[in-house]
């Protein structure tokens, strides 16, 4: 652990403060050379700027004198013993063991005095002996940070260093632009060790007192001074990867001439990328070629030492070099190293081969010990060399840590008190965790000597202050106030946090304050109090402890508030855009104040805008002004608000918000949107409408249409003609606003999906089917609306199966219906839809469901003047129970029944009910309750044996003998299909029972939607229909069993097998039978089995990919056959979806299949012709699915070679067009493919003459290299000129994502004109030829193209014929 620093005079070094190093020559000490060192100490030890990593001086005054002293003593005893030897007095012998350690290198021909310290990189001077860090030193480093715009290095020490984009390669020419931000993250990874240049040294701007170290990993400053003859076998050399090739990659070291190579490995698990860099074994020479081979395994690179070699020179010294060492002595910080026959370097206590060594590891380093060490750092101005024996670094690997900054341990033990700290064992997991702890924070006050508090095996508390990556080693606090504060490090800060800070310095920009964890935050001036700050340090003091809020904490940078209303706030906290919600009441400053309203700033940034509003005749604003005030009279920027979300927008990241916390308005329009339920109390009838006033405060009025007070019709005409004004309207849907005046509906169908109902034209998806109205009929199709004005239109040929049918005849004013949405025009605002049954088919029973429930209203109305005591005849039936009753009267038609104390109720039993009884008047029957009709007053009975005997088993003997209740079996299940049979058949729906499931009663509708007025499917008495179960019995459903009809939902009545749905298998590899809910542009939603939900995907619907619309074949409520070919990925059952194929590959064979995940393609090469959908369009690519987690990019250029079709790109890739194209490169990591349109040519004559496949880094952002393999001379491409040359340079012109390619001034047209570059602006799509490819100098690419429209291929028919010919 380095000791508590001084602060010195400057940042420059003075040459007599260098450390101990070798030399050839004798070292002899002299008068001048003692001053020198005097007044060097002098030097180090006066006061300078802090610098990162140690924040200010920790020395007390009495340490301080206590320094002095002993340099002075240590001085004033060498110059003694220069005045003795002088005055010829004979000098005392010397112990062996006293000897210099660099004197004992070169055969005792050097005296002095030993190094009494280890070297240690600082960029402070802290005790005795350090390397000051400066320009020009090398050291070994690891990567914490990779940011876009640069690196972050931590470097032995504990020190920090940075490395702009532009330092961290020797070349950045991959033929892109210069945007770095993908290309670190591409090349450089956290925890990767590598070898840095000291740049130079900044005052940091950001915080006074520190300073920045700047950093280079470019390997021609770190092998400057290499040449073909320091390169020697064994040898363990860096280097980054110039270039990708087939067998292997190209190398770059830094030096001019010379190149490497390594080869691939053959199981191909080393996949190396442009610009990374590698360490390798040097495993062959080419001195003629210049060519180094190395051999990149981890194993042999960890294992390879350097071996000693006469004459080589400090600069090849390269940090994290293997060296063998021996040891020369041990030093009071460490232990002095010899190694490379006479080169000499220091290992200080954190490096260690033990990191938790007690006091007694002197004994371990006896003299001429032999070690492994790994060279740290090394300064060639001092010629200090610093080495490491860490296990960890020596097998070229970062030592693991197991704890984080903030972390706290009850249990550390301690293994070694020093002078400057203690060393602690952390007992973290899975193995511990080496800590020390300075003496300034061992405790609050100042601990003067350690050992008298602490020992050795003692058990302490303690904190983490922070991480040295390189040693493996924490940092670590037992101060008592280091485990009082909530936020110790920045993880920890969290908005609108409060907590207690110190004030540390006052400025005119604000406070900078402190809280108790050690963490620093900046109080802007604005925030500093309510009302404006003129003079900020009598406000406030420092040293001054206050109460904070914290705004946000971005980039490790805290600002903190110390306005009281916000500190005081109980209100929730605005943190984030996904936070705002409609209603939220909080508080917020004003940023801005404009004419048009006031900009409110909350906690991390989030940010609204308060407006003003014209809702209503009269003047309403969200200021809360008067009409013609100026928002700036009354507030002021820096004030507290409380405000009020009115409404948000995440995706915009936009919030808009009220200061009326309360709203009130003239009116209730203000509330009242488009798509909500109200309620309404009817003012007045007619036979076309009834009006209502809405319950508001308003009052508004509001108008229901007759067609719109039912989904059916008869029930409708019955419901107007029984309203009366006073009674109230319950749930009345808002369809249109018209200024005041509001369109209601009391439509089942639309009130159930009133979130789903579209309003705006952008939210309709095709192939979707929609609820909806008919709002006017004309000859050639219908019209159907939505929510507002959103309206469609059927054509004839799509609104009915039956061509001959006449549309006034199928359809009417009013008519509910669900619409197929066929397509969409933006454009124009035209939506096509489609009203066919056979692609709007229901897909549940909510059109019988609702006829029930109008059926209930209607007998209310019609029992609104009646007694209770005649209302609650229905109680005493329910739905296959046992009742008995009197005949009363015989006919052709059946029997009907009196039952006793219940009048005004008949019953009624058919002919094929009676079960072949003959009965007579007046006798007494049990039968099975099939059906109520309350609006008729009717029960419908039954007296087959079946029926009687089934309800009988199920009767408790408990239950009255008057009234027997029969459930429904506990097997059925929603969506389960049943065999059912038909026992009464009604004007509107099926009364059925189901054998299999204890003849249990259901009910079905006989028509839809959309065929309420075409001719029904003619039913009869005991015919066997095949029916779905869409809703079990619950108040809902007026306490029925609601069935689907397969004749209804468009599926054949013959069931598929003798089980029903329940018993299907949904084992991966198992064939379904689906039911198609939902066509979506690139998957078709289904239903099978128990309730699984599951999706066939766009391309697993055809074996081959030929079909340009897949789902053209499908309709919603369609049977199809799949096969299951992956489980559910989501844990959530109701957003879980299985996948299904239908392909007929798939299907055809089954042994294969059963019970195995079918896998998708995955592997895909160079040239292959691959097919896909669109999903997705931006400015620069076309993203396609090729499978179901596949996807390819186009990139725009690659789509065509005419420049008016570049410029139409967005418009010529709808959602969901199929597009084919040639694999250019395939990630299979990301499962990202690029895409090219045309067909790839001989590879031999590319531009990477010779090379392979190239691995792309494509995500489905940013794609990366361009992979430029596949472009040849006398291509036809598409090309954009990105930049116009200035004099006679001509046009640089873009042809790939990354790929650039210049046009010859004198190539841009055919005869000559003054100016060639009039016309031409950047961003303008061209048609270009590729003319030449060729290296430069450099190494870059270089492509020639041409403008000249005379050259083959350059005209339009002759690019067509080229393109057959291909």
């Amino acid at each position: 652990m380095v000791a508590p620093s001084k602060k010195v005079a400057s940042g420059k070094r003075n040459d007599s403060t260098k450390v101990f190093k070798s030399s050839k020559k004798p070292f002899k000490k002299t008068k001048d050379d003692v001053a020198a060192r005097s007044e060097a100490m002098a030097l180090q030890l006066e006061d300078v700027p802090d610098f990162p990593r140690g924040g200010g001086t920790s020395l007390s005054k009495t340490e301080r004198k206590k320094i002095y002293e002993e340099v002075d003593a240590e001085f004033e005893a060498e110059e003694r013993v220069s005045k003795r030897s002088k005055g010829g007095k004979p000098k005392m012998k010397r112990n062996p063991s006293e000897v210099d350690e660099l004197g004992s290198l070169f055969d005792g021909g050097l005296t002095g005095k030993r190094p009494r310290y280890a070297n240690k990189i600082t960029i402070k001077v802290t005790k005795l002996l350090t390397v000051n860090i400066s320009p020009g030193m090398k050291l070994l480093g690891v990567v914490t940070e990779v940011n876009q715009k640069d690196i972050v290095i931590s470097l032995p020490g504990g020190l920090r260093g940075l490395v702009r984009a532009s330092e961290a390669l020797d070349f950045t020419d991959f033929g892109t632009e210069d945007d770095e931000n993908e290309l670190l993250r591409d090349i450089f990874s956290v925890g990767q060790l590598v070898p840095c240049f000291v740049l130079q040294l900044d005052d940091d701007k950001k915080e006074a007192g520190k300073r920045k170290i700047w950093l280079s990993l470019r390997l021609s400053l770190l092998h400057k001074g290499f040449s073909l003859d320091s390169f020697q076998s064994g040898m363990v050399v860096t280097a980054s990867v110039k270039s990708v090739e087939d067998h292997g990659y190209i190398l770059h070291f830094g030096l001019p001439s010379i190149t490497g190579f390594i080869k691939k490995s053959k199981d191909g698990n080393q996949e190396l990328k442009t610009g990374q860099l590698i360490q390798g074994v040097v495993t062959n020479i080419d001195k003629e070629r210049k060519i180094v081979s190395l051999s990149a395994d981890p194993d042999s690179v960890a294992k390879c030492v350097t071996k000693d070699l006469s004459g080589m020179s400090f600069d090849l010294l390269i940090p994290g070099m293997m060296v063998n060492a021996r040891v020369q002595s041990v030093l009071e910080n460490g232990i002095l190293l010899g190694f490379l026959m006479y080169f000499t370097g220091t290992v200080d206590l954190f490096h260690l081969q033990n990191p938790m060594c007690n006091k007694s590891w002197k004994d371990e380093y006896t003299q001429t010990k032999m070690v492994n060490a790994r060279i740290l750092f090394m300064d060639p101005s001092t010629r200090a060399v610093g080495l490491t024996l860490n296990p960890h670094l020596v097998g070229n690997k970062v030592p693991p840590l197991h704890v984080s900054s903030g972390d706290i341990f009850d249990e550390a033990k301690v293994v070694r008190v020093d002078k400057s700290g203690l060393l602690l064992e952390l007992p973290s997991k899975p193995v511990s965790t080496p800590a020390y702890v300075s003496t300034y924070d061992a405790a609050e006050d100042e601990v003067k000597k350690l050992e008298k508090n602490f020992k050795e095996g003692n058990r302490i508390r303690v904190r983490i202050l922070g991480l040295k990556h390189m040693e493996g080693l924490a940092i670590g606090t037992l101060k008592e106030s280091a485990f009082e504060g909530p936020a110790f490090s920045h993880s920890d800060v969290k908005p609108g946090m409060v907590t207690k800070a110190k004030i540390i310095s006052v400025d005119t920009f604000g406070a900078i304050v402190q809280f108790p964890g050690g963490l620093k935050a900046m109080c802007p001036l604005q925030h500093m109090s309510e009302f404006e700050v003129t003079k900020p340090r009598k406000k406030f003091k420092v040293g001054a402890e206050l109460i904070f809020r914290v705004l946000g904490c971005k980039s490790k940078r805290i600002t903190v508030t110390c306005k009281k209303t916000l500190v005081k706030s109980k209100l929730p906290i605005l943190s984030s855009y996904a936070d705002a919600t409609e209603g939220l009441v909080t508080h917020g400053w004003i940023t801005k104040i404009e004419k048009h309203g006031c900009f409110v700033r909350f906690y991390n940034g989030v940010q609204g805008f308060v407006a003003r509003s014209l809702l209503h005749p009269l003047f309403r604003f969200e200021l809360g002004l008067e009409p013609g005030s100026d928002p700036s009279s009354v507030f002021h920027v820096g004030e507290v608000v409380k405000c009020r979300v009115t409404s948000a927008v995440h995706g915009t990241r936009r919030i808009n918000l009220s200061f009326m916390i309360k709203p009130t308005s003239v009116s209730e329009d203000d509330s009242i949107k488009l798509g909500s339920i109200v309620s309404g109390v009817i003012d007045s009838i007619t036979p076309q409408a009834v009006t209502v006033h809405v319950k508001s405060k308003g009052l508004l009025k509001g108008t229901v249409s007759a067609e719109h007070l039912a989904d059916h019709h008869d029930q409708a005409k019955l419901m107007i003609s029984l309203l009366r004004p006073g009674f109230e309207l319950d749930k009345l849907l808002i369809i249109d606003i018209d200024g005041n005046n509001l369109a209601l509906s009391s439509k089942y169908s639309l009130i159930k999906l009133t979130e789903e109902l579209p309003s705006d034209i952008s939210q309709l998806q095709p192939n979707s089917v929609v609820h909806g109205y008919v709002c006017n009929l004309i000859e050639n199709g219908c019209f159907v609306r939505f929510l507002g004005r959103l309206t469609g239109f059927a054509p004839r040929s799509k609104a009915i199966d039956d061509p001959r049918a006449d549309l006034s005849e199928s359809f009417f004013v009013g008519q509910s219906v669900r619409a197929n949405i066929v397509d969409i025009n933006q454009e124009k605002s035209r939506i096509t839809l489609s009203l066919k049954q056979s692609s709007c088919a229901s897909v549940d029973a909510s059109f019988i469901q609702e006829y029930f429930l109008t059926d209930e209203k209607i007998s209310d109305l019609q029992s609104s003047d009646n007694t209770e005591s005649e209302c609650s005849w229905v109680e005493k039936f329910s739905i296959g129970s046992l009742v008995k009753g009197t005949v009363h009267e015989q006919n052709d038609l059946g029997l009907v029944v009196n039952f006793d104390n219940i009048d005004n109720v008949l019953g009624f039993i058919p002919q094929y009910h009676l079960g072949g009884a003959t009965l007579e008047h007046g006798s007494v029957v049990e039968a099975v309750v099939l059906d109520i009709s309350r609006a008729e007053r009717l029960v419908d009975l039954s007296l087959r044996p079946e029926l009687i005997n089934n309800s009988t088993k199920e009767v408790s003997n408990n239950q009255s003998k008057k009234k027997r209740r029969r459930g429904i079996s506990k097997e059925l299940e929603v969506h389960q299909r049943v065999s059912a049979v038909v026992e009464i058949v009604k004007e509107q729906y099926l009364i059925l029972s189901i054998p299999e499931h204890g003849y249990t009663i259901g009910y079905a509708s006989i028509s839809d939607y959309n065929t309420q007025k075409l001719p029904v499917k003619q039913f009869s008495a005991g015919q066997s229909v095949v029916a779905s179960v869409e809703s079990l019995q619950n108040s809902l459903t007026s306490g029925r069993l609601l069935l689907l009809l397969d004749s209804v939902s468009g599926i054949s009545d013959t069931p598929h097998s003798k089980r029903t749905r329940n018993k299907s298998s949904c084992g991966v590899g198992s064939v379904v039978h689906a039911e198609i809910t939902e066509i979506k542009p690139l998957e078709v939603r289904v239903n099978f089995g128990q309730s699984f939900r599951g999706r066939i995907h766009i391309t697993e619907v055809d074996d081959v990919s030929t079909s340009e619309e897949p789902f053209s074949k499908f309709r919603v409520g369609q049977s199809v056959s799949a096969r299951v070919i992956a489980k559910p990925w989501h844990t959530n059952i109701k957003k879980s979806l299985w996948e299904l194929s239908s392909k007929p590959a798939i299907l055809r064979d089954s042994s294969e299949l059963n019970g195995i995940q079918v896998r998708e393609q995955l592997e895909f090469v160079n040239g292959e012709r691959v097919r896909g959908y669109v999903y997705k369009v931006d400015k620069e690519w076309v993203w396609l699915t090729i499978s179901r987690n596949v996807t390819a990019g186009v990139f725009i250029l690659d789509t065509a070679c005419d420049a008016q079709e570049l410029e139409e790109f967005e418009r010529r890739f709808p959602i969901g067009k199929a597009v084919s194209g040639y694999v250019l490169t395939y990630n299979k990591e990301k499962k990202t493919a690029q895409l090219v349109q045309r067909p790839l040519l001989d590879i031999q004559k590319s531009i990477a003459n010779g090379g392979g496949c190239k691995t792309d880094n494509l995500d489905n952002s940013i794609p990366g290299d361009d992979a430029t393999l596949f472009i040849h001379e006398g291509d036809i491409l598409g090309g954009r000129i990105s930049k116009i040359l200035p004099g006679v340079g001509g046009l640089r012109v873009q042809i790939g994502p990354n790929v650039f390619g210049r046009v010859h001034f004198t190539e841009i047209n055919d005869s000559w004109v003054s100016n060639p570059l009039d016309g031409f602006h950047e961003g303008q799509f061209v048609k270009c030829k590729v003319l030449e490819i060729s290296n430069s100098s450099k190494g870059t690419l270089q492509i020639e193209l041409s403008l000249r429209t005379s050259l083959d291929g350059m005209t339009s028919d002759q690019l067509s014929e080229a393109s057959n010919n291909k």
